[in-house]
């Protein structure tokens, strides 16, 4: 008897099917047109009967896809963050060039969510709220971001301790320009631009002085500091914070 044929697993590296592609298509329509109520009502006006009607898809078949307005935030955050790892891949030159182009690319990014994360900036910053950028329920992408950080300073020298420990410095600046950003109504946020830049230009120039005696004293007190805090930093890739 004639064996059947075995089906041939599908391999990572192969096209997408046309159901995954109608998947996804469905997935990013529904982000799209949540993105656009919420930036144009709010998210906590926004339900996810209008986010479903918007998108032309039952309620069902919404939640199919995001059980809640929240999984819809975190699927911008994510996507975001993929960009942010586009970005790197992208840059060259010096890690100041390379920081650079990150900052602007990332503030550049969240230009048409300007409103919506205006709006809900009280969220992003209780460390107790999922959509926290602080939250546990971040950490994954937060840990990500942090780890972007810590590639773009290839190149400077740094030692693990204090590559790890300006890695985490560079992303909490990058939470603090995004505060700014989204409330920065000159022409372009031309404002905050000019902010990365002037402190970029002051801290990158600084870090090889962390591997000085003196600055190394200085990075061991200041992780002995975090370590209490319970925030862990170790060699290698950086961890997050909790």
């Amino acid at each position: 008897m004639t064996a059947a044929p075995r089906r041939r697993t599908r391999a990572a590296s192969d096209p997408p099917q046309d159901g995954e592609r109608k998947r996804d298509a469905t997935r990013r329509r529904l982000l799209d047109r949540a993105l656009a109520l919420f930036e144009g009502r709010g998210v906590e006006a926004t339900t996810m009967r209008d986010i479903a009607r918007a998108a032309k898809l039952s309620l069902g078949a919404a939640y199919y896809y995001f059980p809640s307005k929240e999984a819809l935030v975190f699927a911008h955050y994510e996507d975001n963050h993929a960009q942010l790892e586009a970005a790197l891949a992208r840059t060259t030159g010096t890690p100041r060039e390379r920081l650079g182009a990150i900052f602007h690319e990332r503030l550049a990014s969240l230009k048409a969510q300007r409103k919506m994360l205006a709006a809900i900036i009280g969220r992003l910053v209780d460390p107790g709220d999922p959509l926290s950028a602080l939250s546990a329920q971040q950490r994954t992408v937060r840990t990500r971001a942090i780890a972007v950080f810590a590639r773009a300073l290839d190149g400077a020298n740094l030692p693990p301790e204090v590559a790890s420990l300006a890695a985490h410095a560079l992303w909490l600046m990058m939470m603090a320009c995004l505060l700014l950003y989204v409330h920065d109504e000159s022409p372009g946020q031309a404002r905050t631009h000019g902010l990365v830049d002037d402190a970029l230009d002051l801290i990158v120039p600084m870090l090889p002085l962390l591997s000085t005696p003196m600055g190394r004293a200085l990075v061991d007190r200041i992780t002995a500091s975090l370590d209490r805090a319970g925030i862990e930093l170790k060699r290698g890739t950086p961890q997050s914070l909790p």
